[in-house]
């Protein structure tokens, strides 16, 4: 059996690339004959659709009959170029219509190829948690009832590496800055604490005036190689994720797995991934952000109790966990009938 993994093209982004990149590796450990491929268009606009299109095209008719594709996100119209018994689709989260909601034809567009008709047409279908598959439903109707929630795994690079908290001028990592992860009300939150905020990428011209107005003393990291991020959760104290809005939340499993202690919102599906290993605080109340961080820092007792539980609760969710649940799904896709023509 050979995998054919499917990515969205380079510049698109890299936290899909991330997660699965994990599972190729955990596959290829595990003695499968797997292949990365990149789409050669980023998605902007029907032409490069189409131009991936083509792509997908000679990609299938060019592979050996027995080979397996899975499209390991965002670029969801991609399984309607490929055969519906031997793909995979892999549906992180429902961003792109939350986002596209008040704009007609956008939202249309992305509801009829990124999910409507990719749904429909793959006989396997996979979403990370239970909060994407619920979101799934409410967009395309019962047919997104067959999709099989298959969490995400943290690269086996992340591991524990105990480290003494520093409760005068502790370090606070933030991964992300784009609008759901909620960096305006952290600010406000921390603002006035002795702390260092490093925040891992690229702010906006807003952000950093809010960042200077309320003279915060942070740092700024964009573009990181693995082993560097890795160095941040490392030399961080707390690790912070106040998120508004996500499908998963993998940087409270790399703070679980590298033992530090998470503050998170206090939505699905973060409380799912990790019910007992985080301070969840309400998203949207700045006092509720700066009271959590305030236990995290006084709170001994408390906060090595999380930083426990955290270890445990990333043993939970491993590359090679998440490689072994595709592996049986694939299994399972070779030994099914195949599906009617429709």
């Amino acid at each position: 059996m050979n995998v054919v993994y499917l990515f969205r093209s380079p510049g698109t982004g890299h936290s899909i690339e991330t997660v699965f990149g994990s599972i190729v590796a955990a596959q290829q450990q595990a003695g499968m004959s797997v292949t990365s491929v990149l789409l050669p268009h980023i998605s902007r606009g029907l032409k490069s659709v189409w131009q991936n299109a083509r792509f997908l095209h000679n990609l299938a008719r060019n592979s050996p009959p027995d080979t397996l594709f899975h499209v390991t996100g965002d670029v969801h119209y991609a399984v309607l170029m490929l055969p519906r018994s031997r793909t995979v689709l892999t549906i992180h989260d429902g961003s792109l219509l939350k986002k596209n909601c008040h704009r007609p034809l956008r939202y249309a567009f992305f509801w009829l190829l990124w999910y409507c008709l990719p749904v429909w047409w793959v006989v396997k279908l996979t979403v990370i948690s239970e909060k994407t598959r619920q979101e799934l439903i409410q967009y395309v109707g019962r047919v997104g009832r067959k999709a099989v929630v298959v969490p995400n795994g943290y690269d086996p690079a992340f591991f524990q590496l105990p480290k003494l908290f520093c409760p005068n001028c502790p370090v606070l990592l933030q991964i992300g800055t784009a609008p759901n992860k909620n960096l305006h009300r952290l600010i406000a939150a921390v603002t006035g604490l002795p702390c260092t905020l490093v925040i891992v990428g690229p702010l906006t011209d807003e952000l950093r005036n809010a960042l200077k107005s309320h003279r915060i003393d942070y740092q700024n990291h964009v573009d990181l190689k693995q082993p560097d991020l890795i160095s941040l959760y490392e030399t961080c104290d707390i690790a912070t994720f106040v998120s508004t809005y996500e499908g998963f939340g993998m940087p409270v499993l790399e703070a679980n797995a590298v033992g530090r202690v998470v503050i998170a919102s206090d939505i699905q599906p973060l409380r799912d991934i990790a019910p007992d290993a985080a301070q969840f605080v309400d998203p949207t109340d700045v006092a509720a952000i700066r009271a959590g961080i305030l236990r995290l820092i006084q709170d001994d007792a408390y906060r090595q109790t999380l930083i426990n539980a955290g270890w445990n609760n990333a043993q939970r969710f491993t590359a090679a966990h998440t490689a072994l649940r595709y592996r049986l799904l694939y299994r399972q896709m070779q030994s099914s009938p195949q599906p009617p023509v429709l």
